[in-house]
């Protein structure tokens, strides 16, 4: 991962010049999206359905985006429910999520914990089937999808471009040369609002395509009482998580990083362990990560809850947002 997040990432010659010898799989990657696009005729659900997606491999805050998008749709007196592929998880049919992580995979357990998640790894398939347990009684009225702005078998009614503020577009090239799933050019057409999301010590980019975005951020209890830390976490970008303990003033001593949605092996765990306990750390990582080591570990490590949080202005047009979409 190393390798590829320098070759996306870095300003440096030597990954410039790797980048464009991949472009021409680039313009292919391309063209196959483009064609995708155009033969694919979108679904269209009674349901709204609202879609929380990235353009860059790796972690943008897709799922926290999604919580709290769900939560502001409560308040308004809507019946959400999640919708996700349940990567790495092992189902084979859309279902309901239950604490199953080897099952359903990390992200459906975060989700589930706040509301009804269905886990499909074919999200049309997940879409039809959340309308059949509403065919008998009207539960829900709000599909909440995280990820799938590169999904064109179904027509959304919004859409949410999710960006880390600090990584941006990276080099802006398409896979494999580039970390984007699909050209800018085609992805500014399929989106409502951008939200820029990451730690508020960085630089804010108030506009990318043209046109305001909305600016929300990381928010962890400080420490108050000095430790020093061993943080370790599998995400898609763990370097975030490392400057989100920074920017929180926890003293990080060792890291410990993992390819993403890395499933931990108890022995790994133990060996965690040991470690902080050797060079007197405390453990400490991510939700995300928690929910994927058993719990009689649990109280050997710190998990670190985040929140998100919004400039008011940019709240205040959240909300208006959804109310227009959602009343059409």
């Amino acid at each position: 991962m190393t390798f590829l997040y320098n070759l996306w990432y870095s300003n440096s010659l030597q990954y410039k010049l790797i980048s464009l010898m991949l472009y021409p799989f680039s313009l292919l990657w391309i063209i196959i999206d483009k064609l995708k696009f155009l033969v694919i005729k979108p679904y269209t659900s009674h349901l709204k359905i609202i879609c929380v997606g990235n353009i860059n491999v790796g972690g943008t805050g897709k799922t926290p985006i999604s919580i709290f998008i769900f939560k502001i749709l409560k308040k308004m007196g809507h019946n959400p429910i999640f919708l996700t592929s349940g990567y790495k998880g092992k189902i084979s049919k859309p279902c309901i999520a239950n604490n199953d992580v080897t099952l359903f995979g990390d992200e459906a357990i975060i989700l589930k914990n706040i509301g009804p998640t269905v886990v499909s790894k074919n999200k049309l398939v997940g879409v039809k089937y959340i309308e059949n347990l509403n065919s008998k009684k009207k539960i829900y009225d709000i599909i909440v999808m995280d990820d799938g702005l590169q999904n064109y078998s179904i027509a959304k009614d919004l859409c949410f471009l999710t960006i880390d503020r600090k990584s941006l577009f990276g080099n802006e090239f398409c896979l494999p040369s580039g970390p984007l799933r699909q050209s800018l050019n085609s992805c500014k057409k399929n989106i409502n609002k951008i939200i820029l999301t990451g730690n508020r010590n960085f630089k804010k980019n108030q506009t990318i395509f043209n046109s305001d975005v909305l600016n929300s951020y990381i928010k962890v209890e400080k420490v108050s009482v000095k430790k020093k830390y061993l943080a370790f976490s599998g995400l898609g970008n763990n370097q975030k998580f490392l400057d989100t303990l920074k920017s929180a003033n926890y003293d990080v001593t060792l890291t410990k990083e993992f390819e993403d949605h890395h499933n931990y092996k108890e022995n790994e765990i133990i060996d965690l362990i040991k470690l902080s306990n050797d060079n007197n750390l405390t453990l400490i990582t991510t939700e995300k990560d928690i929910v994927k080591i058993p719990k009689k570990y649990h109280f050997k490590i710190k998990c670190l809850k985040m929140k998100i949080e919004f400039d008011k202005n940019d709240l205040i047009s959240l909300r208006l947002l959804l109310k227009q979409k959602l009343n059409d």
